[in-house]
């Protein structure tokens, strides 16, 4: 059997996940896209200062003088300092630290061209093993990164300074690449900003679920929730056998007409259930098992209240009704504990049936109670009292009647002779059948065989007048 999930944690869970699919979709979005602009935007401010320091530092250096150019970088390291320039060499070494290539020029001049310097403008720096850097030199092309080192972050181009035609009369055309243009820039506020959208995008979208989850979920637990609770509750009390609660039908939708089909369920089931005091539980029984006809071993028993009409012109109605129904009412009780079932009853007279091993003891215990009980209470039955007549056999058991009105009862010939012994019966006495005292004899103290008279029988009946009977032990 599944385990009993409540409802609310079901919704509760689909309205936190799709929340959390739907909300966090888009806000993950938006945070991606603007994250992404702000590297898009950096990389391409970095690019395009990088053209714009490629085309002024070949023009500084066409003169062929070192601190025009050097000169150039220190003023844009100046005017921002989140950029870093250097120009490279193919090699790595760093231009404009010493008089090689002074000395390159001068040589593919053949000339004295230029005048070697003793002061340099700049330290030497010696570019390390870097892969990017090698990919640009060999690639001839331009090579962009980003790295981080001392816990900030840095994009970097290198773009390499081809050797131009016009420029092999001095730097010779034995080589492509005649530098490398380094530029760093520092984006660690753009990485920090990105971080920060990122961190507000988080608390954004955690606001909006927790709001959106306790608002979704009032709504729900108002509207579905708690009415499907308390027809829930409705259900368990009628189950319960209490038929007063109804639904409170509070909104138009379908959960309110599932409230009104709910409330004209239970009043059917409570008029059904007070037609079942008129239906014995054989007939019900026989409706849940679909039962046309059987034949069936059982022990009939009849009682008859004596003498009950000229007591009905006596007394006035109300006062017969009460006493009637006190008299059948506590012969229903003592029949059901005795595992006895009403079959029917007919005006003052109730029609039993017994089944099962025991079934005679049990409708002769049965009739004994019955009997003693009015004898010792006159006054509480206003002196009525009852004949039994009580038979046992093969008998028909099966739904009779026309389709539109019909009874589940029992037929036969042993219904005819139980029928007749409770005729005969008279006040107090309990008459029973040979075949019942061949089942009990051994307990019973009885008188008989008498011979009764049957119409349709040749021969004689032998009965027997019960007086009392030892209860068998269970």
């Amino acid at each position: 059997m599944k385990r009993f999930v409540p409802l609310t944690r079901k919704i509760n869970l689909i309205i936190v996940g799709s929340l959390v699919v739907g909300v966090g979709v888009v806000i993950a979005y938006f945070a991606f896209t603007q994250n992404l602009s702000l590297r898009e935007t950096s990389q391409g401010n970095l690019q395009q200062q990088s053209d714009i320091l490629f085309q002024s530092i070949k023009n500084a250096m066409l003169p062929g003088e070192a601190p025009i150019a050097v000169q150039l970088f220190e003023d844009i390291r100046l005017a921002n300092p989140a950029y870093k320039i250097f120009l490279l060499r193919e090699n790595g070494v760093q231009a404009f630290s010493d008089n090689s290539t002074i000395e390159t020029v001068n040589a593919t001049l053949g000339f004295r061209g230029f005048e070697p310097k003793e002061v340099f403008p700049q330290e030497v720096m010696i570019m390390e093993e870097d892969l990017n850097f090698s990919l640009s030199v060999r690639e001839r092309r331009p090579v962009l990164f980003q790295e981080s080192v001392g816990g900030k972050t840095f994009f970097t181009i290198y773009k390499p300074l081809l050797n131009l035609p016009k420029c092999t009369e001095c730097h010779g055309s034995t080589h492509t690449v005649r530098g490398v243009l380094d530029i760093t820039s520092d984006i660690t506020p753009v990485v920090n900003q990105q971080r920060n959208n990122l961190l507000i995008a988080s608390g954004f979208f955690v606001a909006v679920v927790l709001v959106l989850t306790l608002l979704l979920s009032l709504y729900l637990h108002g509207t579905l929730v708690r009415p499907v609770k308390h027809i829930g509750e409705v259900c368990a009390t009628v189950t319960n056998g209490d038929f007063g609660s109804r639904v409170t039908v509070a909104n138009r939708d379908e959960i309110g007409e599932l409230g009104e089909t709910v409330n004209h369920m239970v009043e059917g089931l409570y008029e059904r259930f007070e037609l079942s005091k008129f239906v014995s539980s054989s007939t019900i029984q026989s409706i849940r098992d679909h039962e046309k006809g059987a034949k069936e071993e059982m022990t009939l028993f009849f009682s008859d209240i004596r003498s009950f009409t000229s007591y009905s012109e006596r007394n006035p109605a109300r006062d017969v009704v009460d006493s009637l129904n006190r008299v059948l009412n506590f012969q229903t009780q003592v029949i059901q504990k005795n595992g006895g079932d009403v079959d029917k009853y007919v005006g003052d007279e109730i029609v039993a049936i017994f089944s099962g091993q025991r079934k005679e003891e049990h409708a002769c215990l049965t009739a004994l109670e019955i009997q003693n009980e009015i004898m010792h209470n006159r006054e509480r039955y206003k002196g009525l009292t009852v004949g039994i007549g009580i038979n046992t056999g093969e008998v028909i058991l099966g739904m009779i009647g026309s389709e539109k009105r019909a009874d589940f009862t029992v037929i036969g010939d042993h219904v005819n002779i139980a029928s007749r012994l409770c005729d005969t019966a008279k006040p107090g006495m309990i008459l029973i059948s040979e075949d019942v005292y061949r089942q009990i004899g051994e307990r019973a103290r009885a008188k008989g065989p008498y011979h009764l008279k049957v119409k349709g029988k040749e021969s004689d009946l032998h009965v027997f007048r019960l007086l009392a009977m030892k209860r068998r032990s269970p």
